[in-house]
């Protein structure tokens, strides 16, 4: 924990503690220090209002959000116009979303390695520094025209978070989605196996809590803030009827069939012990292939093709001897490999594998693979336990102990 986060827990003990004159003189020090900060900023107005001075909050939302919005900062201006209580949304964003451009970058994240400044107590806080700049996109919104931003805004609202705090537990059932205004969080899944994974860390501009919307399903993950941190929240009804537009279904539909493969990845057995980043260049080695339900990936008996991973959907696992029908091996799921027994052995698959329902998989040719394990001795590895089980499973269903053997 830097000086910086240090000073910033001292000053939510002492509001919590019931102190807000304390709490004041903190957050005044970290505004001081970075006065473009949008959270040391938002939070020193939130000591104001538990103090009571509900102008001063205002004033320094106001200018937070005045400020943001002239800078070209819009994911600032938005946080701060709703920590304020802006009436007006609508009317005050609209014209700035249909000129939003991606090639401003968001404000970089201090290191904390400049020592931080001490500051008189009763020393006001510094102004906004305004750098005029073309306003930055926000996720989705910025694909919605005025009139459907209109019916948006009022569902929007600002979400603050400190250290620690759980934005969305995994299961929890999905009512909302979360703009990262400011801040970084951690996204979290558990596992049987090892505990919680960790799938990533997300900061300003992130999308969150999309996949819900999408897939119609729990959440399949846990957020966690790592730092303080201020958020959007958008009403998930209102973002289903925003979704009919098709800019903003398309956008969802990307959004999170990218995060949904990076996650296969990140949780996969064969996969999770590697480094995010070699695991961002793993990814673009696979092919994203969908299936319909009923489609067969593979026949028995033919030659060796790709490794496969199941992103979405489930598929069955037949074998058959001799003249007799295919006997059902395994039902695979999300997460699950196929394909690997025949790519590390060369012989002839050794079942017929057919999607249950539509599907989504990830495949890699034998070529890819091997780089991936020259690279990754740990995913050879791993793939050749995968392999093994599943020939030990098979000679034990088969009652046939030479079932497959592997030629010299």
């Amino acid at each position: 924990m830097n000086e910086r986060d240090q000073v910033a827990l001292v000053a939510r003990d002492a509001l919590s503690a019931g102190d807000p004159t304390t709490a004041i003189a903190h957050w005044r020090r970290l505004v001081h220090d970075d006065p473009a900060h949008p959270v040391w900023r938002l939070r020193l107005a939130d000591a104001h209002a538990a103090a009571g001075e509900g102008t001063s909050a205002w004033m320094l939302r106001e200018e937070l959000a005045e400020g943001a919005l002239a800078s070209g900062r819009t994911l600032h201006a938005l946080v701060a116009a709703l920590a304020a209580g802006d009436d007006g949304l609508a009317a005050r964003f609209a014209p700035h979303l249909a000129r939003a451009t991606s090639t401003r970058p968001p404000t970089p994240p201090g290191d904390g390695a400049r020592p931080l400044g001490d500051v008189a107590p009763d020393a006001p806080p510094p102004p906004y520094p305004v750098v005029a700049g073309a306003p930055t996109p926000l996720p989705l919104l910025s694909l919605l025209d005025g009139e459907a931003f209109a019916r948006v805004a009022p569902s929007l609202s600002r979400r603050a978070l400190a250290a620690g705090d759980v934005l969305l537990a995994e299961g929890d059932h999905a009512d909302a989605v979360y703009l990262v205004a400011a801040g970084t969080l951690q996204v979290l899944r558990s596992d049987d196996a090892v505990g919680e994974v960790g799938l990533g860390v997300v900061g300003e501009g992130a999308l969150l809590g999309e996949m819900a919307l999408v897939l119609e399903r729990p959440r399949s993950a846990t957020v966690r803030a790592l730092t303080e941190a201020e958020l959007v929240r958008i009403d998930l009804a209102a973002l289903k009827a925003a979704a009919e537009a098709p800019a903003v279904a398309r956008a969802l539909g990307e959004h999170t069939r990218r995060r949904l493969l990076q996650t296969l990845l990140a949780t996969s057995p064969l996969f999770r012990d590697v480094d995010p980043d070699a695991r961002a260049a793993i990814l673009r080695r696979f092919a994203v292939r969908d299936v319909p339900e009923g489609f067969v990936l593979v026949e028995q008996g033919d030659p060796a093709g790709r490794l496969a991973l199941i992103a979405e959907g489930s598929v069955e696992v037949f074998r058959a001897e001799g003249d007799e029908p295919g006997s059902l091996v395994a039902t695979l799921g999300p997460g699950d490999a196929f394909g690997e027994i025949a790519l590390l052995t060369g012989q002839p698959a050794t079942a017929t594998v057919v999607a249950l329902s539509d599907s989504t998989l990830l495949e890699l040719d034998a070529a890819g693979l091997d780089d991936v394990c020259r690279a990754h001795p740990e995913v050879g590895e791993r793939l050749e336990a995968l392999s093994a089980d599943r020939l030990a499973e098979n000679r034990f269903i088969f009652a046939d102990d030479e079932f497959f053997e592997t030629p010299d």
